[in-house]
């Protein structure tokens, strides 16, 4: 049974889409499957920068028979995606799993395709690069929150003025975390408690951002790791639409 999320975030430096499948987080371990199998895929030409979509269709189609085709010896628990580059990963307790990978690949001639194995016993390639933090996940409720607004939104690459409200579980929580908002690059709003919550303190924080996706994941970002460390979270989101003209 898997538990597939994806989500957009940048590696590398570049917009990149994650999927993990997020089952492993507490049978990693148990498993014991200490070794990393990575394919890494390209479009046949080297100076394209993205896969047509005849390319993108043999990618498909590799890493469904790579699942199948190892799926005795190895679980697959994700990959990254960027226009040009899409790597696979795999772990296994085969340490000779390589060759038989390598055989796989070599079948597809319609892209470039690179293989490695690496010994990864604390599984740091799951649990750091794909598995989402707070901030990470974000991303998803960010892009579901563009899409709900960019029908009344002029121009969503314009920057406005964008409100977090983030909430504590206690007021001392609240109060240790204010010394902070400069530092994190946003001025303070109102403040506020609720009743009938696990984090009934709340801030509000003002800064800007565009609503490209990419532009507000680094926003929110920014006050959700700030707040971490005085048990805050990221409790609603509000943007300043532009209206059509």
């Amino acid at each position: 049974m898997t538990d597939w999320l994806k989500y957009e975030w940048e590696w590398n430096e570049q917009e990149a889409v994650f999927q993990v499948d997020l089952q492993y987080w507490e049978l990693l371990p148990a498993l014991a499957y200490p070794h990393l199998v990575f394919v890494s895929v390209a479009p046949r030409n080297p100076k394209a920068e993205a896969f047509s979509h005849a390319e993108d269709r043999h990618v498909t189609a590799l890493q469904h028979t790579l699942a199948e085709q190892l799926e005795d010896v190895a679980i697959f628990i994700g990959g990254i995606a960027l226009k040009n580059v899409i790597q696979f990963y795999f772990y296994t307790a085969d340490e000779k799993l390589i060759k038989r990978t390598a055989d796989i690949c070599r079948g597809e001639t319609h892209l470039q395709i690179t293989c490695g194995q690496v010994a990864e016993p604390h599984y740091a390639t799951y649990y750091t690069l794909l598995f989402p933090d707070d901030a990470k996940l974000q991303s998803v409720e960010n892009a579901a929150y563009i899409k709900s607004i960019q029908h009344r939104d002029g121009d969503l690459s314009l920057v406005r003025r964008v409100r977090l409200t983030m909430a504590f579980p206690s007021e001392e929580a609240c109060d240790a975390f204010l010394s902070e908002i400069p530092h994190l690059g946003f001025t303070m709003g109102i403040r506020e408690s609720v009743g009938n919550s696990t984090h009934p303190y709340r801030v509000v924080l003002n800064g800007f951002s565009s609503l490209k996706l990419l532009e507000l994941n680094r926003f929110t970002a920014r006050a959700i790791r700030g707040a971490l460390p005085y048990g805050g979270v990221l409790d609603r989101i509000h943007a300043d639409l532009i209206e059509r003209h």
